[in-house]
């Protein structure tokens, strides 16, 4: 297996990468290291998908398709079935 290399540079002018030096240099095996700091990274962001964000998205575009905010309520609430609109506009997708 190839063994690859990153070169990193640190300006100690700015707070940030002087932060993550003095970090990095107290560490002995510096490569595990960062690999573990980025995919804990990685894990976390992908758990933070903000649900609602996709939802007002959703709703967005079928306001844009016509269908209104009572229908909407009513959808949330379970009170009524999707309406058939919606297939057709993730069709069009």
């Amino acid at each position: 297996m190839a063994t690859k290399r990153i070169n990193l540079s640190f300006s100690m002018d700015r707070e940030n990468d002087a932060k993550v030096y003095n970090i990095l240099s107290t560490q002995r095996y510096k490569t595990d290291y960062v690999i573990k700091a980025v995919l804990s990274y990685m894990e976390k962001r992908d758990k933070d998908f903000n649900k609602e964000t996709v939802k007002q998205a959703i709703k967005e575009a079928l306001r844009e398709y016509g269908i209104d905010s009572k229908d909407l309520n009513k959808i949330e609430n379970n009170e009524e079935k999707l309406p058939g609109e919606i297939f057709d506009m993730f069709n069009t997708l």
